[in-house]
């Protein structure tokens, strides 16, 4: 036997009646087994993912409820989650199943278009940017679609 070899983790029913939306906030419960700088217990995320599934995972912006004065990838919301105020952490973007995710007390809160779009600036400022022009697509495909 291989003592390397590991149990598949649970899969857990979603919490959400839908599929999460691009600039939706939720609460999150991120793993208790994170290790620093990891995300861990419950804290506001942003969806960033488009397409998303209630059964499957979604790409996410954390964020922190506590100033983060000194972070430049820190972006403050105006939108607030449980009327908390947050700050999204632009360069931790990561992905996560969507049975984490817990609607505000209120309901479903959407960031406006300009604010997340503001957010969304930060986060491509912080992923790096092709050295090179993306090559021509071969003759009879078609090219990816547009962003």
């Amino acid at each position: 036997m291989n003592a390397h070899v590991q149990e598949a983790p649970p899969r857990v029913a979603p919490r959400l009646k839908g599929a999460p939306k691009i600039r939706q906030l939720f609460w999150c419960d991120f793993p208790q087994d994170a290790q620093l700088p990891e995300f861990w217990k419950r804290r506001p995320v942003i969806v960033l993912s488009y397409r998303n599934t209630l059964h499957g995972a979604v790409t996410v912006i954390p964020c922190s409820t506590q100033a983060q004065p000194g972070n430049p990838w820190a972006f403050a919301l105006q939108t607030t989650i449980d009327g908390r105020a947050a700050f999204a952490i632009c360069d931790k973007m990561t992905t996560v199943a969507v049975s984490r995710l817990v609607p505000d007390k209120g309901g479903v809160v959407r960031m406006p278009e300009g604010e997340f779009d503001d957010m969304l600036r930060l986060v491509l400022k912080w992923l790096p940017v092709p050295s090179a022009p993306m090559a021509p697509a071969p003759q009879g495909e078609a090219p990816p679609p547009a962003a």
